[in-house]
């Protein structure tokens, strides 16, 4: 198990789902937390269950809010001084036919899942610029490198978060600033409490995968100071290549799994 003492790591979306097991599992391994997330209370017990003000503070933000998120950055730094990894973990989906999809979803979840995470970047950027260090961390999806039926709008999100991450992987390559995009497959979180489950493809579901293993794999990333991406599981990116490879052949077997 990869240490993590004495990084300050803040999380959005921190109050359940990939969040939650994330800050848990970056707490096990030493790290200090700000956690943020609208719902305050739920946020508040974590950082209790986490040690405390001394090691996990908690900060209600809406990351489709600017001054939240500016007020957030301040929090942060007041607390620890520094920021070490920003993880963009706000996000959220819902599913449907492209038909019968509705435009103001799509718009929310651009909002939270797309500027969400562009806005803590923003703000952290001068900070880590300063310093000549840090991390951010995109919780991308396999959705956003393939397509798959009913999940249109939430793939469209999820494709400019990865184009965004990796431009940014670019940008600041050299600069001390890492880059890391965790790519997860479907997994049992919070998540279904707006995405219908019973809306999934079969094919989609292929690449399901815990959200302890997405935990995991992204405490691992902050730890090596990944800059680059993974895919959970492993095997996912054999779909994403196939995928790729052969778009045609892809929306075949999609017709025929379902």
């Amino acid at each position: 198990m990869m240490d993590l003492a004495n990084k300050v790591i803040l999380i959005t979306g921190a109050s359940s789902g990939f969040g939650e097991l994330i800050a848990r599992t970056c707490a096990a391994r030493g790290a200090r937390l700000v956690l943020a997330a609208r719902s305050l209370p739920a946020l508040e017990q974590l950082a209790a269950d986490l040690g405390g003000p001394t090691y996990a503070v908690a900060v209600a933000a809406d990351v489709t809010d600017d001054a939240a998120v500016t007020q957030l950055a301040a929090h942060a730094l007041r607390s620890f001084g520094r920021v070490d990894v920003l993880v963009n973990n706000a996000g959220f989906g819902v599913l449907d036919t492209m038909a019968d999809a509705r435009l103001s979803d799509l718009q929310a979840m651009m909002d939270v899942n797309v500027y969400g995470a562009l806005r803590c970047t923003r703000v952290l950027l001068p900070h880590m610029r300063a310093r000549g260090s840090g991390q951010i961390v995109m919780m991308a999806s396999m959705a956003g490198s393939i397509t798959s039926p009913g999940l249109g709008q939430y793939c469209a999100t999820k494709h400019a978060l990865v184009a965004l991450s990796r431009t940014l992987t670019t940008e600041l390559d050299g600069s001390g600033i890492r880059v890391a995009m965790i790519c997860p497959g479907v997994a049992q979180t919070g998540f279904q409490q707006r995405a219908d489950p019973a809306k999934f493809s079969r094919i989609s579901k292929l690449s399901a995968t815990t959200a302890e293993a997405v935990a995991t794999v992204t405490a691992d990333a902050i730890a090596r100071g990944l800059h680059g991406e993974v895919v959970v599981p492993w095997y996912g990116r054999l779909m994403l290549f196939a995928g790729q490879l052969s778009p045609w052949m892809t929306r075949k077997i999609s017709r025929i799994v379902g």
